[in-house]
């Protein structure tokens, strides 16, 4: 069995294949989708997607018996409106940052009472909207009170809002350090969360008459698979939420949300090469939801708080999205040299602007060859894109000789490419197109690079292209 099957086919069982050879998902052959649509080209599972949500929201639902659980996905990992108007008949809401990604789930569909408007720094229009829909605001500094004050006297109804914390971490969250930096120093700079020093001033503000307080919020990256370190970040949460009692007069959450950061079990963070499968076993979404929730009720036990009835919410983005799409690009060309020593590069249609975590979190995407000769000799490759940089996709890949038009899949792709796509050497991003059984879709179209420069205007007096200033 090689690494496509154990990762890509075995985090999302059914929806990727091989027949005859030919590289398949659900029951589209990647070749035909490449032929219709071009390349390169982002391609994603409906079913696999589904299929994802459910096994979160049951996993969830068992490990919290305690009171209702909802599954807000990150809307930043994948913005595509037709991904989260599926996600929305799955009964999810939303996670979301900005004024865009807000427009992203009304456009979907989601109710306003399952939208969360998170992030640092929002501005008073953005608060102001997500207040008239009726959407929750998590609050993230005592400004960001005041305006919710605002907004809420403004639009004549009560705003409903919650409050972001960061648990005091300790250095026992340390064990896997993330860029150099020990857990703990990493979440401390991470800037989401109200300081502690202000949670007073902020609790007096929150006893307005304008405001609905109805939960607290936290997150807790994914850049450790650890379910201790988890759990540790999970056993201080829980003893914020007591302080918070203890500073605000008895009050204590109606909804506790534990952000997302589970990593799947085949996420390629940061092991700079995937030749073989994870030597350390990932968890589970289930292992995952049994010790988060189990650690919550305990800890708020502990701190004399009652978990009964209280409503638990996930916020899942790259462990949701990631296993259920893929990449699909062609070769261009093949070249080597042997001097000044030995190299070969292949040549393919995408680039890293295209699979930007190839670069933000250090990924190398498992690779695929459709219609490969089992029994083709193999060299190192580079495998390069087509922008001016090194453009490296992946180093010394092993592949047998490729001829140009050959097709090569990216797998676990689904989650922040095509959201963190950038324009760089005016390259149009790539289309996105969604599969559902024997049929496919275009969900996000192709740009060209008419659409590219349609942000560029020329002023008046530059207008001849050979006319010196006056």
């Amino acid at each position: 069995m090689g690494v496509w099957e154990e990762t890509v086919m075995a985090a999302a069982p059914g929806a990727f294949d091989r027949r005859d050879g030919r590289l398949y998902i659900e029951d589209c052959a990647l070749a035909e989708l490449a032929e219709r649509y071009g390349t390169p080209l982002h391609v994603i599972s409906e079913a696999a997607l589904r299929q994802r949500a459910r096994e979160f929201q049951t996993a969830f639902g068992d490990a919290w018996p305690h009171g209702p659980v909802t599954l807000l996905p990150a809307v930043k990992a994948n913005y595509a409106v037709a991904l989260h108007r599926i996600l929305a008949q799955e009964g999810c809401g939303a996670d979301l940052f900005g004024p865009g990604e807000l427009e992203v789930a009304v456009r979907a569909g989601i109710p306003p009472a399952l939208i969360s408007l998170n992030g640092t720094a929002k501005d008073a229009a953005t608060i102001r909207r997500a207040v008239e829909l009726g959407a929750r605001v998590t609050l993230d500094s005592v400004r960001e009170v005041e305006l919710a004050r605002e907004a809420a006297r403004a639009c004549g109804k009560r705003a409903e809002v919650r409050v972001r914390v960061r648990p005091l971490v300790s250095s026992e969250a340390g064990s896997e350090p993330y860029g150099g930096m020990p857990q703990r120093e990493v979440f401390g700079r991470y800037k989401p969360g109200i300081p502690w020093e202000d949670l007073d001033a902020a609790g007096a503000a929150l006893q307005a008459p304008e405001l609905d307080l109805s939960g607290v919020h936290m997150h807790f990256g994914r850049h450790t698979i650890d379910l201790d370190e988890f759990g540790h970040v999970i056993d201080r949460y829980a003893e914020a939420i007591a302080e918070l009692r203890e500073r605000w007069d008895g009050w204590e959450p109606r909804t506790i949300d534990i952000g997302g950061g589970i990593a799947h079990h085949a996420d390629p963070h940061g092991r700079g090469g995937i030749a073989t499968p994870p030597e350390r076993e990932y968890p589970t979404v289930a292992q995952y939801a049994q010790a988060l929730c189990g650690r919550l009720a305990e800890g708020l036990q502990r701190a004399g708080v009652d978990p009964g009835g209280r409503a638990l919410e996930i916020e899942p983005g790259r462990s949701l999205f990631g296993p259920v799409g893929v990449h699909l690009s062609s070769v261009l060309a093949s070249k080597r040299q042997q001097s000044p020593f030995p190299h070969a590069w292949m040549e393919l249609d995408t680039s890293q602007t295209h699979l930007p975590d190839i670069v933000l979190e250090r990924c190398r995407y498992p690779i695929a060859i459709d219609n490969e000769d089992p029994d083709a000799a193999r060299e190192p490759y580079d495998v390069v894109g087509v922008n001016c940089s090194s453009d490296v996709l992946a180093h010394g890949e092993r592949l047998p000789a490729l001829a140009p038009g050959a097709l090569i899949a990216f797998g676990l792709t689904g989650a922040y490419q095509d959201a963190g796509a950038t324009n760089f050497n005016v390259l149009p991003r790539a289309a996105m197109v969604l599969v559902h059984g024997a049929d496919s879709d275009v969900i996000k179209a192709r740009e060209t690079i008419d659409d590219v420069l349609a942000r560029d205007v020329v002023p008046t007096h530059l207008q001849s292209p050979s006319g010196a200033p006056a």
